[in-house]
Formats: structure tokens, sequence, C-alpha cells
């Protein structure tokens, strides 16, 4: 369990690889945010996912324990990505990208297709900005009272979506990202063991970027891919209808909908979780869609 830090494009990133990366082809996971860390998901996941293979994690620039340098953009943190894959010495991965980290995964694809044998996408719909954002309503379903409903229609109203996020209490985020109570505890707990916190600074950063002249999921569409689309039934921040669509647009894809799990199905239902990429690292690569729950 080999834990250091390498640098890539002259910052210092956190990686950590279980098993030998040399044997069998390595799942790469990359963790959400913007701006986010892999703490949790290595405890609660990891051990499970590791039987199945070496897995790779690593923390994106200014993320978690690698460090910051105030520079963000897409096609950076893709390069760090293929920079982290030649450092490693790997010809080709699975790539495992939870959320955000899920189209950071796509554009890695898109840009470097003959190094990735399959992509796994978790609670992710690329979707792009033609795609109403399920971010207002999924929060008002939630809320427990009339004030904070009201708040966050008046935010959704004034600034967009992405004000809601600073107008909601954590209980209200606790409830739209997870099913199962127990499990946003769990989480929580982690996230103050780690020590690690989001600086935003990312998720601004990017926010900023121009819109890609070719939405994402035309190009990933275009490739001879094998892809896993993971959602939870409850997932009101991809959203599950945003999904099914993606995996439909795809011409080799599979959904799996995990039916007692929110926007983590990895932490709800870690057995049926690391079962189904079992199931999708082992099946024939010919075939068209297919959906699962």
């Amino acid at each position: 369990m080999a834990e250091s830090y390498v640098v890539l494009n002259e910052v210092r990133h956190w990686v950590r690889v279980v098993g030998d990366p040399q044997v069998g082809r390595p799942i790469v996971v990359v963790h959400g945010g913007p701006g986010g860390f892999i703490y949790d998901f290595e405890r609660l996941t990891g051990p499970l996912l590791e039987e199945l293979g070496p897995v790779v994690y690593y923390e994106q620039r200014g993320s978690g324990r690698s460090d910051q340098d105030g520079r963000y953009a897409v096609p950076l943190l893709v390069d760090d990505l293929e920079q982290l894959r030649r450092h490693l010495e790997l010809p080709r991965i699975t790539l495992l990208g939870i959320s955000f980290g899920g189209d950071l995964a796509a554009e890695y694809t898109v840009a470097h297709p003959d190094r990735v044998d399959r992509l796994i996408l978790q609670g992710t719909a690329l979707a792009g900005p033609l795609t109403p954002s399920p971010w207002g309503s999924g929060f008002e379903a939630v809320a427990t009272s009339d004030e904070m409903r009201a708040a966050i229609r008046t935010a959704v109203a004034e600034s967009g979506p992405r004000a809601v996020w600073d107008v909601v209490d954590r209980p209200t985020i606790d409830r739209f990202l997870f099913h199962q109570p127990t499990s946003a505890r769990r989480v929580r707990e982690l996230w103050e063991e780690s020590g690690l916190i989001n600086t935003g600074e990312m998720a601004a950063a990017l926010a900023k970027e121009p819109p890609r002249p070719v939405p994402l999921v035309d190009e990933l569409a275009a490739l001879d891919v094998r892809v896993l689309v993971l959602i939870g039934f409850w997932d009101r921040n991809a959203g599950v209808d945003a999904c099914r669509d993606l995996a439909t647009r795809l011409p080799h894809a599979h959904l799996r909908v995990f039916d007692e799990s929110a926007h983590f199905p990895n932490v709800e239902e870690p057995e049926r979780y690391v079962a189904a990429i079992a199931a999708f690292r082992h099946a024939d690569r010919r075939g068209g869609n297919c959906f699962t729950y």
C-alpha cells in the first residue's frame, strides 16, 4: 500500500497505490468536488474494491492532501492524470470517476482514448448547458421547513441553481446527498477525522471556463469504449433520468441503478456497488446498452 507524493506539472500530488499496478488492469479512482478528496472512499469502499485487483488513488491539484498553486482548468487536470499514468508506467487503465470526477474521467477518455480500457461514471450525467440543473427542485424536495424551501426558491430565482449551496444547511445537504441517515453520519465523521476541506477555489475557477465547443457526451459517444453508469435511485444531484439518458446516448453503455442509495451508492450499498464493477470488468466487450436495477 504505497503512499507517496508525485510531482505532476509542477504540483505535488498525493498518490496511493494498492497492489501491483503492472498486474491486470488497474482501476484509477477520480474523486469529485470539484476540489474534493478521496479519504472517505478509501476507507469505506476501498477495501472491497481492492479485492478486484490493483487500485490507484490520487487527489487532484488543490484538493485534499495535494498542493495548491492556483491554476485550475479542465485540460490541465486531464494532463495531470495523464502524467500520473506515465509516471506509474500504466499502458491502459480503467477509470472510476465519482460525480465531478466522472466528468474529468470522461474528458480524459476523449483526450486519450487509447489509454482507457473501460470507463465507470458514478453519479454524473455529463450534463450540457441545455440540461436543467436538478439542484433547486432536489433540495426543495428534502427541505423540512417552509423557511428553507423559500430560501431555496429565492436563491434559484435570483442567482441560479448553484447559489442553492450557499443557503442550505448541513442537515438538508445530507438528505440531498444520502438516502440513509447512517451513511451521512459515517461520511461526516470521516470528513472530520481527515481534517481535509474543499476550499471552493477549483469550483469557482472551473465555473468561469467557456463552454466546450462540442458537448462532452457527443465526443464520448463517438468512441469505442465500454462505459458503466452507476446511479442511486434517490440521487437528486445528477438525477436518474439524466444518467439513464446518458447511458442511452452511449453505444456501449451499461446502466446500474441502486434502489437504496442517493449520490453515493459506494457508501450506501458497497457490496452491490463493487459487484456491479466486477461484473462490468469481466463482461464481453461486444453488445450495446444494458439497463439493470
